[in-house]
């Protein structure tokens, strides 16, 4: 289990029902003594597992870490899986809690209505100008932006553009109402709007 991050190398997530079938095979083996399985599933899911977790926090270490910790934390507990449901949002939820706990730590949140007295408008959340930076995700300034944001808005923001959920999905996810969701979300979209009005100038 002990897969260095930095040198994972691509591996496609589960994306179909043969390999759906595979993934349930190799949790059972998993579920049986099989570690070599569950190195398996690492490769499997290591890749998108650290880029959500790194689009949460502030540092490569640190999600390096949370990501490790999530997998440490999943095979301790892989007998109480049950195999009919699928295995990366409960791997996915195990290193949510873990980056949480650690945000909680390592930063204090900044009320709702605090951020709500600075501009917090309901009404569209069309993307406009920011759309083109959405395009260009390896430019430095937008993701440093991004990490910018309070976390109440950047986990929203990250699970909307980089894992590509939809507002049903987020709020299940984060256990809020969707209406939450949307007015998150456009907060973020405000806030980095104002971090890069320069970039959209042209």
């Amino acid at each position: 289990m002990g897969e260095n991050i930095r040198e994972e190398k691509d591996n496609p997530a589960v994306n179909n029902v043969g390999e759906a079938v595979s993934e349930k095979k190799l949790i059972e083996a998993v579920q049986n003594g099989d570690k070599r399985a569950f190195g398996q599933l690492i490769r499997i899911h290591q890749k998108r597992l650290f880029r959500y977790i790194y689009g949460l926090l502030k540092s490569f270490d640190a999600a390096e870490d949370i990501v490790q910790e999530a997998f440490v934390k999943a095979y301790d507990n892989i007998k109480s899986f049950r195999t009919e449901y699928a295995f990366y949002p409960w791997l996915s939820t195990i290193a949510r809690n873990l980056a949480y706990n650690q945000i909680n730590r390592e930063e204090k949140k900044e009320s709702l209505d605090v951020l709500q007295e600075k501009g917090y408008d309901p009404q569209s959340t069309e993307l406009g100008p920011l759309e083109n930076l959405l395009n260009h995700e390896n430019n430095k300034r937008f993701y440093k932006a991004v990490m910018s944001l309070p976390v109440t808005y950047r986990s929203v923001f990250v699970l909307r553009h980089f894992e590509q959920m939809d507002y049903a999905q987020i709020a299940s996810y984060l256990k809020i109402p969707p209406g939450t969701v949307d007015s998150r979300l456009y907060r973020a979209r405000k806030l980095l709007m104002e971090h890069l009005k320069d970039l959209m100038s042209d």
